[in-house]
């Protein structure tokens, strides 16, 4: 009896797939995810498309031959032979992927954005240097320690350095957002910031040129592939390369060691904290204008568009946290999208039990 019921079910799912197949091809329609939530979204293909190609049009991303594996297979090749300070001889094989494929690009839409662009997300799983770019992320690393002043780790580490701030009537809250920070980190500027690092840490001249030959082919192999079309993007991090969230660190940390540094102390601005592409900035609203800070960010580099977000009734979200300014200090509570769904995996489903416990 309970092996029937198990069957009527199952065809009666198969059906209702059916018809949502149908009906988005009747309609032209595709479902994607969302960029935040865990939620779906049914978008029309045409316009999916068009906000793909928005994305690589403002980046600068531009359609490349067939053959470009080709010619980037015989520059790793010629890098793995250079570099035998840091790559064993016989275990160079390792870093040769032999069976090469384009990265493919799909992305996930902003429904919580105005004009809901999309946030690309690329499989570098099967990339030509992937194995290579793994490596060098734990080289980078290695060999070079970041100081990671402003960096915030969660919102725990958060909350405590908040406590150091002092809450007067005047107090503000503010948001700066990078935006595509990734594709828009300028390489030129990246590799002479690394080399400095290098030198900076005293590291032997074979060393440092063997990073930097390494570094230069990662960021130099940054192509991808939308449906039947093959983009090579001319400056920024390859979207999903495992060294690009090392490098953008690197570079963002330079900037606002030294650059960044001078913007704070002259706008007189009393709290700074950068997680990834966000910031959170306080400020004393007689001493400091922010819209000038944001002028004077964009002012830094070419490169990085910072976007303002000004607090609302007091409030402001930054990482999961919602920050509200009282007559008493600040206050603390957990912040949701509104795309967020709630939904986590039953208890009986046949599936690994640390995914279900993660929830919790």
């Amino acid at each position: 009896m309970l092996c029937c019921q198990k069957s009527n079910k199952g065809k009666e799912e198969l059906r209702i797939l059916n018809q949502i197949k149908d009906k988005l091809h009747e309609n032209k329609a595709l479902i994607t995810k969302a960029d935040k939530g865990n939620s779906v979204v049914i978008i029309y293909k045409d316009e999916y498309v068009q906000k793909v190609k928005n994305f690589t049009s403002n980046n600068k991303a531009s359609e490349t031959s067939e053959h470009i594996t080709v010619k980037f297979q015989k520059d790793v090749k010629t890098t793995l032979n250079e570099c035998k300070q840091l790559i064993d001889t016989h275990k160079k094989w390792k870093y040769i992927n032999l069976n090469p494929g384009t990265p493919v690009l799909r992305g996930l839409t902003k429904v919580h954005k105005e004009d809901t662009p999309i946030h690309p997300i690329v499989n570098f799983r099967n990339a030509l240097t992937y194995n290579l770019a793994k490596m060098l992320a734990n080289i980078l690393m290695k060999y070079i320690p970041l100081p990671s002043v402003y960096k915030v780790q969660n919102s725990v580490q958060l909350m405590r350095d908040l406590e150091y701030i002092p809450c007067t009537p005047y107090l503000r809250l503010a948001l700066l957002d990078i935006s595509n920070m990734y594709t828009n980190i300028p390489t030129n500027e990246l590799l002479d910031i690394t080399e400095n690092a290098c030198k900076n840490d005293d590291l032997e001249p074979s060393i440092r040129q063997e990073i930097l030959r390494l570094t230069s082919l990662i960021v130099t192999q940054n192509y991808f592939k939308f449906q039947d079309k093959k983009y090579l993007q001319k400056n920024g991090l390859a979207m999903g390369a495992p060294t690009s969230p090392a490098l953008s660190e690197i570079y963002l940390q330079f900037m606002e060691n030294t650059k960044i540094f001078d913007i704070l102390h002259r706008s007189r601005v009393e709290g700074y904290y950068r997680y990834v592409d966000d910031i959170l900035i306080i400020y004393d609203e007689n001493h400091t204008n922010k819209q000038e800070v944001q002028k004077s960010f964009n002012d830094v580099t070419t490169g990085l568009h910072f976007a303002l977000e000004r607090e609302e009734d007091q409030k402001i979200n930054f990482l999961d946290l919602t920050i509200t300014r009282t007559e008493k200090g600040l206050s603390y509570d957990i912040f949701r999208k509104h795309t967020t769904t709630d939904t986590i995996i039953p208890h009986d489903p046949c599936h690994p039990l640390e995914h279900k416990m993660a929830a919790i």
